[in-house]
C-alpha cells in the first residue's frame, strides 16, 4: 500500500470515478454465469473457479465499461463477447488502446513483453467502483517500470508501472 500511495496518492482525487449500478453488475454476472454454462448465481459461487472467473470478468469488463460510461459511448454488448480470455481494449479516434485494470492498494503489474500500444490504467476500488487514472503511451510505460517483488517465471517478466504523473487525463479525449 505504501508504494501505491507514494506513486498514485496525490493524483487520486483528480481521477474520475465511475460507480456501477446494481443493474450493470447483474448484466456482467449473468454473462459470466451463462458463459460457464450454469443456471444461477448459487452454482457460480459454489465453484471456486466460477467465483474467480466472475471476479476477473467483473474487473476486465468493468474497466471497459467505465471508460465507455465516462465518455458517453455505447456500452459493450455482453452477448457478443467471448469472456473466456477477455482482454479489454477500446478504439478511440481510430487508435486501439489496451485497458489495464488493477486493484486499489497495488501498483499495476505489467508483462514487459506484452507492451504493444497505449494503455488506459484503471483502479478497481471496490466491487462496483472504478477510477480512471489516464492513458500512457508505450514509451511512457517502458520508461516508468520498476522491479517488483512478484516472482518472475521463465516466460513472464513482470514489472510495476509508476509513471502516473505522465498520464493523459481521459477528459482530454475528443471523440470523433
Amino acid at each position: 500500500m505504501k508504494l501505491f500511495l507514494k506513486n498514485i496518492g496525490e493524483f487520486l482525487r483528480k481521477y474520475p470515478q465511475i460507480r456501477f449500478t446494481r443493474n450493470d453488475e447483474i448484466l456482467i454476472r449473468d454473462a459470466a454465469v451463462k458463459h460457464l454454462g450454469l443456471d444461477n448465481l448459487n452454482q457460480l459461487r459454489d465453484r471456486y473457479e466460477g467465483q474467480a472467473f466472475f471476479d476477473k470478468t467483473m474487473m476486465n469488463v468493468g474497466g471497459l465499461i467505465s471508460i465507455q460510461k465516462h465518455l458517453n459511448l455505447p456500452i459493450v454488448d455482453f452477448t457478443k463477447i467471448d469472456l473466456s480470455d477477455f482482454q479489454p481494449k477500446i478504439e478511440l479516434n481510430g487508435e486501439l488502446i489496451d485497458i489495464h485494470v488493477f486493484e486499489f492498494g497495488h501498483l499495476p503489474l505489467i508483462d514487459i513483453d506484452k507492451i504493444e500500444r497505449p494503455v488506459f490504467f484503471i483502479i478497481k476500488k471496490d466491487r462496483i467502483t472504478f477510477t480512471i487514472c489516464g492513458l500512457a503511451t508505450k514509451e511512457v510505460i517502458e520508461n516508468n517500470l520498476v522491479a517488483t517483488s512478484v516472482e518472475k517465471s521463465s516466460k513472464i517478466k513482470n514489472m510495476n508501472f509508476i509513471g502516473f504523473k505522465f498520464l493523459k487525463h481521459i477528459d482530454e479525449f475528443k471523440i470523433n
